[in-house]
């Protein structure tokens, strides 16, 4: 296999990944190797369920009330999403206890993968309960942060994906948000009508394979690999045939799809865990590799041109669009719209909201500066707030970033309230 291959099968065996823990560090923080190996959940990245933390916001200008909100969120946590990795990896491990080659741990784990199999068989992306509440939270606080927003009367215009765990996100939202406020007019739909800008472009992937073909990302990324991942000491607790194992087993791709299946556990509702199998420098040095492939692939990084923001051009002129009806026109309070992380984490970067615009070619110091698990959880949102005064003609605007205030690159004398006039400007001119 020549290094091209192989870094592409790296690559495809990252993108497997595709987030309990409160977000407990600020968002803009740095976060250091000690924290994450003291918070070990955080190693699931984009796996980490979404938990809310009550964090300080700052109150509006003197006159200001909101009056519209503008909402791009996540699906909610859901099983893993391919229906026939748990059962590949259990018969991956029947076939090599066929020849005797597991340790008795193994057989352990190759039973927990068989139960796995049985327990989440046709559930593959399905939202689950904890997805279904993680929805309900976010929409009942809203709720009670923005009553004048959301009172009797009120229209709320909401779409969601076409997939079935965003459709039911958005269903589980609507359902809390009727719990608040009976007479709310909610009018929600899903259609492939609107996938041009609730997801990523249909091409993306090529997009991607693209940049992360170029040596400026692949020797780089390929480094990082080979320094982080290495599975011999979980292999040999597996295996107790080396000659089997080399023969018989990839045994970096082995520890990267197992890193994946036991990081979407997290999501899942099942007792079942793998805690014993890792260590907390194993679970970390994967991390590591994964947090950095969602840079390149989805975010800011410069090693891929920062291109990735574009993805969600679609998207942040749709929002421009329709906050300035509802402006116009005062005839909806809110838009809400249900999609993925492909489509939350390019957003960021293009919003160049503080904490998801670094940039930084040194992929080993970038734990310290940019972690998916912050941005992209399973139930990760992004709410526009919008403001107005009896008195000032100005709109301003914030942003929240999973509930959290952040900034824009944008000056402002009141931030993290700008005048929607200036923020628009600077996204149209940006896009064209």
């Amino acid at each position: 296999m020549t290094k091209k291959s192989k870094l592409a099968k790296i690559g495809a065996l990252l993108s497997l990944g595709c987030f309990a823990l409160s977000l407990i560090s600020p968002l803009v923080a740095q976060t250091t190797p000690e924290y994450v190996k003291e918070h070990i959940e955080c190693t699931a990245g984009n796996y980490l369920p979404y938990s809310y933390q009550k964090s300080e916001r700052t109150k509006a200008p003197k006159g200001y009330k909101p009056f519209y909100i503008s909402h791009y969120g996540r699906h909610g946590s859901r099983f893993h999403y391919s229906g026939t990795d748990y059962e590949k990896m259990y018969h991956l491990l029947r076939k090599a206890d066929s020849a005797k080659a597991l340790t008795p741990k193994g057989v352990e784990v190759m039973n927990r993968f068989k139960q796995m199999d049985k327990e989440f068989h046709d559930r593959a992306g399905d939202l689950t309960k904890k997805g279904v509440e993680q929805h309900k939270g976010i929409a009942e606080r809203m709720v009670d942060g923005f009553p004048e927003i959301f009172k009797k009367g009120s229209f709320i215009d909401v779409k969601s994906s076409t997939s079935t765990r965003c459709i039911m996100s958005m269903d589980a939202f609507c359902q809390q948000l009727r719990i608040m406020e009976p007479e709310l007019n909610i009018q929600n739909e899903s259609s492939k009508r609107w996938m041009y800008y609730l997801a990523a472009p249909s091409d993306a992937g090529k997009d991607i394979a693209e940049r992360q073909n170029d040596p400026a990302w692949s020797v780089p990324f390929g480094e990082l690999h080979a320094r982080y991942v290495h599975p011999s000491r979980m292999v040999s607790q597996l295996f107790s045939d080396a000659d089997y194992v080399k023969d018989n087993i990839d045994t970096i791709a082995f520890m990267r799809e197992f890193y994946v299946l036991h990081s979407s556990l997290l999501s899942e509702n099942g007792g079942i865990h793998f805690d014993d199998v890792w260590t907390k420098e194993e679970l970390y040095d994967n991390w590591v590799v994964q947090n950095a492939w969602w840079y390149g692939a989805y975010g800011p990084c410069p090693l891929t041109k920062n291109e990735s923001r574009f993805f969600a051009k679609n998207l942040l002129s749709k929002i421009i669009e329709e906050a300035d009806g509802a402006i116009a026109k005062r005839d909806v309070q809110a838009h809400l719209r249900f999609g993925h992380d492909t489509g939350l984490l390019p957003l960021t970067s293009l919003m160049g909201l503080s904490g998801c615009n670094t940039q930084t070619s040194n992929l080993d110091s970038l734990v310290y500066h940019w972690n998916e698990f912050k941005i992209i959880p399973m139930g990760g949102n992004i709410q526009l707030i919008f403001y107005r005064s009896k008195k000032e003609t100005e709109v301003l605007m914030k942003v929240l970033l999973n509930e959290r205030e952040v900034t824009l690159p944008i000056e402002s004398e009141t931030a993290p309230y700008y005048k929607w006039s200036e923020v628009k400007r600077y996204y149209e001119e940006l896009m064209r």
